[in-house]
């Protein structure tokens, strides 16, 4: 994902997501647009809610991950692979 990642690209990538695809946003992004506390954490988990997403921490990103619709309304969690968007 770019640096310097707004808040309005952000909404529009995971609104075109489909079901079980994955968005990366760097850490670097993330920490400017949400923060950095257990705060950001919970208003990252509602934003991706709102885009009926969920927000998944990793390494040096957080990935935003499509709801499956099939799944009873929950998230499908699969394998991260190079089908991941970026």
């Amino acid at each position: 994902m770019n640096e310097n990642l707004t808040l309005a690209e952000l909404r529009s990538r995971l609104d075109r997501l489909g079901a079980s695809g994955v968005l990366r946003v760097s850490d670097h992004d993330y920490a400017r647009l949400f923060g950095i506390n257990e705060v950001a954490a919970a208003k990252a988990a509602q934003f991706a809610a709102k885009h009926r997403c969920v927000s998944v921490p990793g390494e040096d990103a957080v990935y935003f991950r499509k709801s499956n619709s099939d799944a009873y309304g929950s998230a499908k969690l699969v394998q991260d692979a190079a089908a991941m968007s970026r």
